[in-house]
């Protein structure tokens, strides 16, 4: 490694570790500040918080990366041409491309690693901190599963739902089994099933039920109805979401494979299939980054101090996260094609990005 490459590095780095402390530290702040009241509410030990913030670190630092290196990377270069450094590096036959070449390098391999904690420990740590929150925090018995792709609930009342697919967006569940069982909760007394069902103001409404009602000597009477009602506080949306296995707990593999068991099963995917690009596309950010704040570094240098630099990151990364979350909410909506609305603010930037470093090399 070259004298220039490795001080490249190292000024990049320094101010890449600096901001992800700063902004971990910030992450942690407002994360806390967001729960205090249930940590107080609910009576959690100082235990209990502190392994729940434990396992948002990964999360936090997932999330926090890619403005760190979009601050670095501006504040590196916008430093280096204030001082003339890129202007000596130039007159020794060096292109900006080529001095930036350490930033890219390293910025790849941080979004590598980026990607592995999503994979490796994000899922896992969403997972767990989830856990810590309801089980031992809210001392909520676990009433709702996620398992072999279905919904598994526990009901106020003692029925036991089975669902095969819920949309919280459409406030829909389909493919519905309800067991319900005697006092004793030894026998089973009758099953309520229904293809489709919607939540209301009135409760649940079910289309096309199907019930069966089971004697003690093993007989069954079966009763069909276009339509029936259900109270909505036995079971409601926001406990059915507790059980339902969220994105940010699951990693690519399990993804795909939950993808591909609705597909089978005759559900829209189009929500999840969003989300499995945006899991890929968020570790992505980290390379996009550099190819806008290199250049955009270097003319900031010309109107004024750090202040400048940050401000201009701050506004860089805000524009491109807008975009980012719009594309991504096209996508889970179905408006445009998941690989396409996911990663247009990484094609717009990166163009962007390549245009301003060209005219750069030209000046």
């Amino acid at each position: 490694m070259k004298i220039a490459d490795r001080y490249v590095l190292m000024e990049f780095l320094k101010i890449f570790l600096l901001s992800l402390v700063t902004l971990m530290v910030f992450y942690e702040m407002v994360v806390f500040l967001d729960m205090v009241g249930y940590f107080v509410k609910f009576g959690a030990t100082t235990d209990m918080v502190a392994r729940y913030m434990l396992f948002k670190i990964p999360m936090g630092a997932f999330h926090v990366t890619p403005i760190c290196i979009l601050l670095a990377s501006i504040l590196t270069m916008g430093s280096m041409s204030r001082h003339s450094e890129i202007t000596a590096l130039r007159a020794a036959g060096m292109s900006l491309a080529r001095i930036s070449a350490p930033v890219l390098v390293a910025s790849f391999v941080i979004g590598a690693l980026a990607f592995l904690d999503s994979e490796k420990l994000f899922h896992l740590a969403a997972r767990e901190s989830n856990r810590i929150y309801y089980e031992e925090i809210k001392r909520q018995p676990r009433k709702g599963l996620f398992a072999s792709e279905r919904i598994w609930y526990k009901a106020d009342d003692g029925s036991i739902w089975n669902i095969g697919n819920l949309d919280t967006s459409k406030r829909e569940i389909r493919d519905i089994s309800i067991f319900r069982f005697d006092k004793q909760g030894t026998r089973l007394v009758s099953r309520l099933s229904a293809p489709f069902g919607k939540a209301g103001a009135d409760g649940w409404s079910l289309a096309g039920c199907v019930e069966r009602t089971f004697g003690d000597h093993g007989g069954f009477e079966e009763v069909f109805s276009d339509k029936c009602l259900l109270p909505g506080d036995v079971i409601t949306e926001e406990e059915l979401k507790t059980a339902q296995l969220d994105p940010e707990e699951m990693n690519l593999e399990q993804m795909r494979a939950y993808i591909r068991d609705i597909k089978t099963k005759g559900y829209d995917p189009t929500r999840y299939t969003a989300d499995m690009h945006a899991k890929i596309a968020f570790p992505l950010i980290n390379i996009v980054m550099p190819l806008i704040a290199i250049p955009l570094g270097v003319r900031s240098s010309r109107r004024g101090g750090a202040m400048i630099g940050v401000g201009v990151a701050v506004v860089t990364g805000a524009v491109f996260w807008f975009m980012f979350s719009m594309g991504v909410a096209f996508g889970q909506t179905g408006k445009l094609a998941p690989w396409i609305s996911v990663y247009a603010a990484h094609v717009f930037f990166s163009v962007a990005g390549m245009m301003m470093f060209a005219a750069s090399e030209r000046n």
